[in-house]
């Protein structure tokens, strides 16, 4: 079975990786970065910035250029980054994983935001199982992307307990 220029395994696999594995946090991480700058926690909020641009970058990749395998963390913002050059959102990406010290606070928090929309726009919505409106949505979305990874013959990137018959 055949996608536009790809194989459907390798794309049902980096598109869920990208959602499921990479992506679902970045949702979480921005949760976090509120928290941290409605406590005034500088450093930490810098911290969560980073791994939003991190997430960002190698969901973006993943479901761009359906790259496979995904590299180990302290090598794959640099993996994702190298291959995503050229593309609009590079650079915000870039900003945030280099790390911002000389803008506010709510600031940094704007540019997550922007970022995660629009990476979210691409990759698709990205899940937030643990936010109490997104667990009984993300568990139906889970189900299918189980579907389709059975159908293609690729294990499911999400815990077993998401994917119970029903």
């Amino acid at each position: 079975m055949k996608t536009i220029e790809a194989d459907a395994r390798r794309y049902a696999w980096c598109r869920s990786h990208a959602l499921w594995i990479i992506g679902m946090s970045a949702p979480t991480f921005l949760e976090d970065a509120h928290g941290a700058q409605e406590a005034g926690q500088g450093p930490l909020l810098h911290f969560i910035a980073r791994m939003i641009g991190d997430a960002c970058a190698v969901a973006l990749n993943v479901a761009l250029n359906l790259d496979r395998p995904i590299p180990n963390h302290p090598m794959r913002s640099s993996w994702a980054l190298e291959r995503l050059q050229g593309h609009e959102l590079w650079q915000p990406c870039w900003e945030l994983i280099r790390g911002i010290d000389d803008v506010p606070a709510e600031e940094i928090v704007e540019r997550c935001e922007r970022l995660v929309a629009k990476v979210g726009a691409v990759v698709g919505d990205m899940p937030n199982p643990l936010a109490p409106e997104g667990y009984y949505p993300a568990i139906a979305l889970a189900r299918d992307w189980v579907k389709l990874m059975d159908v293609v013959g690729e294990e499911p990137p999400l815990p077993s307990n998401w994917t119970l018959p029903t």
